[in-house]
């Protein structure tokens, strides 16, 4: 009994004698690594950056910054491992503002701080305002700003008419962007913006003025026809050169831009597509299996369609309605980028040659949500012809639809649908229902 009474005995010293090692080892090293030195800050908007040197200590692992902002929120920030610079940010006003910055080891232990007295530059809510322009679009108000900081803010545009006035919101943290707010009428709108950040700084409201958004509407597609080569270059065109229309060329002195990155026709049809479904009104929706779409056969890029509107018009925007058959929404042989031209010759009696403007160039993206990818696809992805200063074209006949590069790789390229909107060259808008503008009831 009592050699059991030694051993339990013996086992307890062991058991303290472990702890007792265990709790060093945990507390380790407690000497505090050495101040930063040479420190050196440069205001930014809301904020801006240290630079300094790192003490020698061999366990040294980053520089912490600590700071209150106008809220009263205290702050912590800190550097990258072994990094010479550590930004902050949060500042609402051009004041002097007190900063801590604390060295740190890997034991967690800190330094005495180095006390920093800093001016920052204008709030990022500020810079932001300063940038933001409001001006009408095509049955909407627009806003542009630069965010160049790339700091999350939320842009807040009041909008009022009458005794009407509604508030609406975005965020965003992109060093370029634009909101829009869309279906509005043609009358003229009071608009005031303010800005607001992350850490509750907030702009005061600026107030825009009268903005009165641009009236347009679906351009009527019963005029329009396919401008075949024979047509393109009128009397220029050899009818002898083959008694095959598919064969036959321009007279050899025109013969120069016959190809297929200047003016002349992809393949007018191939299988069950034809040039003749990118207006008619339908979309390819494999459900019904309907196969409406444009099919190059093997085409290489660029080319291009050249239709004729039937009469002069204006163009504001449009909408691409991509091939879906056989699940090829967002790939396939869709086309990704294209380029748009218009002209407003006024003799076709010897070709479309003259009067060949660049509207731009346009491109389609996927979105991120699976939802939206849907929508977009079913009721068509909206473009404005001048996204940076949305304003009507000339007036033209002729479109040039130049396709310059596919989703994925091949050869054979498809679309389904173009709708343009506008105005009739005078101004006019003329109602057609038969229009597409948006998914076909029961096709959704």
């Amino acid at each position: 009994m009592k050699n059991l009474y030694y051993f339990f005995i013996i086992i307890a010293f062991s058991f303290a004698a472990l702890i007792s090692g265990c709790s060093e080892d945990l507390q380790g090293d407690q000497t505090p690594p050495g101040q930063i030195t040479n420190v050196l800050f440069t205001p930014n908007y809301g904020g801006g950056y240290f630079t300094f040197d790192i003490p020698a200590d061999e366990d040294f692992l980053y520089v912490r910054a600590e700071y209150t902002i106008d809220t009263g929120e205290n702050i912590s920030k800190t550097s990258s491992v072994y990094s010479d610079t550590l930004w902050i940010e949060g500042f609402g006003q051009e004041k002097e503002y007190e900063i801590k910055l604390f060295s740190v080891d890997r034991n967690n232990n800190q330094s005495q701080p180095v006390i920093q007295k800093i001016t920052p530059l204008a709030p990022t809510t500020s810079a932001i305002l300063a940038t933001l322009e409001v001006k009408p679009g095509f049955s909407s108000i627009v806003a542009d700003w630069e965010n160049t900081m790339e700091q999350p803010v939320t842009i807040y545009v009041k909008v009022k008419v009458g005794e009407t006035e509604v508030t609406k919101i975005f965020a965003s943290n992109l060093a370029v962007d634009r909101f829009s707010i869309e279906n509005l009428k043609g009358v003229p709108y009071q608009v005031s913006v303010f800005i607001r950040d992350s850490y509750a700084n907030q702009t005061d409201t600026k107030d825009f003025g009268e903005v009165t958004p641009l009236t347009d509407g679906p351009i009527s597609k019963k005029q329009w026809s396919f401008l075949r080569d024979q047509l393109l270059y009128g009397n220029k065109w050899d009818y002898d050169s083959s008694p095959d229309p598919f064969q036959q060329k321009p007279f050899k002195e025109f013969q120069g831009t016959y190809r297929d990155d200047s003016l002349k026709n992809a393949r007018m049809s191939y299988y069950e597509g034809r040039i003749e479904k990118f207006y008619d009104n339908l979309y390819d929706y494999e459900p019904v299996q309907n196969l409406n779409y444009f099919h190059t056969g093997n085409q290489t890029y660029p080319f291009s369609y050249f239709l004729d509107m039937g009469r002069e018009i204006k163009a504001s925007r449009f909408k691409i309605w991509q091939r879906e058959a056989w699940g090829q929404l967002y790939g396939g042989a869709n086309i990704q980028r294209w380029e748009l031209w218009i002209s407003d010759d006024k003799d076709p009696t010897d070709g479309i040659f003259d009067g060949w403007e660049y509207v731009g160039t346009y491109e389609l993206v996927k979105p991120s949500s699976v939802i939206e990818q849907k929508n977009q696809a079913r009721n068509g992805h909206e473009y404005m012809l001048y996204p940076k200063n949305p304003h009507f074209t000339k007036p033209f006949r002729y479109l040039r639809y130049k396709p310059v590069k596919r989703i994925n790789n091949g050869l054979e390229s498809c679309a389904s649908e173009i709708t343009l909107y506008g105005t009739e060259a005078d101004g006019s808008i003329i109602e057609d229902p038969s229009v597409l503008t948006k998914a076909i009831p029961g096709w959704e």
